[in-house]
């Protein structure tokens, strides 16, 4: 660490000025790397996030859609089968496709509600809720 050759050499215990401007430059620079580590971590947390969100997006609109093609199957099912057994063809295959459909809109409604809370529990502000304006000022 100190070389004893050049001048007088510190006392035992001490660090001469040389080895302290190298111990603050070595900490500089460990303090530099800590903080690009943190900022590549970071940057590796939010895209495997963003991930999740866009996988999640995706999984929920299919899921919304097959509700509703599920809902208005099923209507048309059931409106078919009473249309064959009483001969009222086609009156009630038509009245539960829009039951059907009708159904199918509100379990959309619902999972959107559902979904909506779930994200307001993550975050800290409000989906779908009105912002106000800075001409309702007047």
């Amino acid at each position: 660490m100190s070389d004893p050759d050049h001048g007088a050499a510190p006392e035992k215990g001490q660090l001469s000025p040389e080895d302290i401007a190298e111990f603050k430059r070595r900490a500089s620079q460990l303090g530099t790397r800590i903080e690009s580590a943190q900022a590549e971590k970071q940057a590796e947390i939010e895209e495997q996030q963003d991930r999740a969100n866009r996988s999640r997006g995706m999984a929920y609109g299919l899921r919304m859609s097959s509700e509703l093609v599920a809902a208005i199957l099923v209507g048309g099912f059931m409106g078919y089968m009473l249309d064959t057994w009483l001969g009222t063809k086609p009156w009630l295959f038509l009245v539960f496709m829009m039951l059907g459909f009708t159904a199918g809109i509100l379990n959309i409604l619902r999972a959107f509600k559902r979904i909506q809370a779930e994200i307001e529990s993550q975050k800290d502000f409000n989906v779908g809720r009105s912002a106000p304006d800075s001409n309702d000022d007047r």
